[in-house]
């Protein structure tokens, strides 16, 4: 019984290390960053706010207004997908019903990069909406950020 547990132990180990996202180790420069700016492609102000008052919270930053006075950019924007089904059948009688679904599902992107860097060195996502996607996603950057240090 106990070679088959830690086989079995050591199986959930390794299918978590694969499922958890890959994110690249965090660059060392960002540990000695002192300003912050947030750039957002949303078309709502709402998750920018979202994102200043995690990071007023997180009080690790001075926050910024000008990208290029930004030690690191944190760069957000939406993605949005729309899904279109249709049907159609018909019943003994003969009669044709035709019918259609729409499904529209979205998500918050959030990219951190270095000043002067055109390639992100973090990036993650959310399903949440608006403000809380700003707050979740910042969240998100300080964990990472506190457990590379």
């Amino acid at each position: 019984m106990r070679p088959f547990l830690c086989a079995l132990l050591l199986r959930l180990a390794l299918a978590a290390i694969v499922a958890a996202p890959a994110q690249e180790p965090m660059p060392r420069a960002i540990f000695a960053a002192k300003t912050i700016v947030i750039l957002h492609d949303t078309k709502t102000g709402e998750v920018s706010d979202g994102a200043l008052e995690q990071l007023k919270r997180w009080g690790r930053f001075t926050i910024v207004d000008d990208a290029d006075s930004a030690d690191i950019v944190l760069r957000f924007d939406k993605k949005t997908d729309r899904e279109k089904q249709n049907s159609q059948s018909t019943d003994e009688k003969g009669t044709t019903t035709w019918s259609g679904t729409m499904t529209f599902s979205s998500q918050v992107h959030m990219r951190a990069y270095l000043k002067g860097s055109d390639s992100p060195f973090y990036t993650t996502k959310t399903d949440d909406s608006k403000k809380k996607a700003g707050v979740t996603c910042v969240t998100s950057f300080e964990k990472a950020w506190i457990e590379a240090r």
